[in-house]
């Protein structure tokens, strides 16, 4: 299952009142766009959905938007604001405000489906290809089924260049609502580098160093 992240820009009460929907994504709200270039140098999501409040924002620069390969919903009180905004793929929206929330999340739900539509599941990790939606990482011929944990763990580490310790993973990984110890991490842990070794012949593919887990591929 993959996980998705609502993320507002620029206006905490429209983020307040999100929280209020109990909606089923996660949910962030950050203040400035320097933020958000932040959080994308380690994406520890799947797919992120950008809701920027324009009228609150200091002037943002479209050329650093299109790096954004994920989908952007843009507000704002006056059409005008939108002018020096290109609309430069389908992941983009322009809206006007005051607007409705239940058509905000049909938006929202429609701009998430383009981008799973538009982009491929398959991932390169070295010599290796990770299937997203088959849950399989193959070599050439080998392959080894992963489970959905497993294939988070290796999508987790694939953002941390600087590596990962085992709290880190524990506390990015596994929801607030899930029970997790660190014997069940490690159970985790062991049966996913096992199988890579029984599999693909490939023992380090996950490395440790100082404490902190990494992906050596």
């Amino acid at each position: 299952m993959q996980n998705y992240s609502i993320i507002t820009v620029g206006s905490p009460v429209f983020f307040e009142c999100m929280q209020e929907q109990k909606t089923e994504y996660n949910l962030q709200n950050l203040k400035s766009f320097k933020e958000v270039k932040e959080i994308l140098k380690s994406p520890l999501i799947d797919i992120y959905v950008f809701l920027f409040f324009v009228d609150s924002l200091e002037k943002l620069d479209s050329k650093e938007l299109k790096k954004i390969q994920y989908p952007k919903l843009f507000f704002s009180s006056k059409l005008d604001s939108f002018k020096n905004l290109k609309k430069d793929n389908v992941l983009s929206n322009f809206l006007e405000l005051p607007i409705n929330y239940q058509d905000i999340e049909k938006i929202i739900k429609l701009a998430i489906l383009k981008y799973k539509f538009l982009f491929q599941s398959k991932v390169e990790i070295g010599k290796y290809n990770l299937d997203k939606n088959e849950r399989t990482l193959l070599s050439g011929k080998k392959s080894v089924k992963l489970t959905e944990k497993e294939q988070d763990i290796i999508l987790y580490l694939l953002g941390k260049k600087e590596g990962a310790s085992k709290q880190e993973i524990m506390k990015d990984i596994w929801s607030h609502g899930e029970d997790i110890d660190s014997h069940t991490y490690e159970t985790h842990l062991y049966r996913l580098r096992q199988k890579l070794q029984t599999k693909l012949n490939d023992k380090n593919f996950i490395t440790v160093e100082d404490g902190k887990y990494f992906l050596s591929s």
